[in-house]
């Protein structure tokens, strides 16, 4: 009996699945849009605040996660990136006024 191989189970489901070329570069820019959150939690002074921050970007990305059609997902990158901006920008108001506080970064703990 024939049992197809891998490769071939793939390209199957691929090609079920109808993704294109321009899916992935987006999919490529909606990655980098989320490491771009994720950076810019870095000048939250509470731990607390900086969590529910990134939680709430990831459940907002996890809500968009299954949008499919490509002008959909170009407009919520671009939202995306004005809210980005726009939260850049509270947020070096914020580190103006505390500029005591260091960034939250992991220091390397030695031996």
């Amino acid at each position: 009996m024939f049992r197809p191989s891998f490769r071939v189970l793939a390209r199957t489901d691929l090609k079920a699945s109808k993704l294109t070329l321009e899916h992935f570069l987006l999919r490529t820019r909606a990655l980098a849009l989320y490491r771009n959150y994720l950076r810019a939690t870095r000048d939250i002074p509470n731990p607390e605040a900086r969590w529910e921050t990134i939680q709430w970007f990831r459940d907002d990305f996890v809500k968009n996660k299954h949008v499919t059609e490509t002008q959909d997902i170009k407009d919520l990158l671009m939202q995306g990136h004005r809210f980005l901006r726009q939260m850049q920008g509270q947020m070096s108001l914020a580190g103006a006024s505390h500029s005591d506080t260091g960034k939250l970064r992991g220091t390397r703990r030695l031996p």
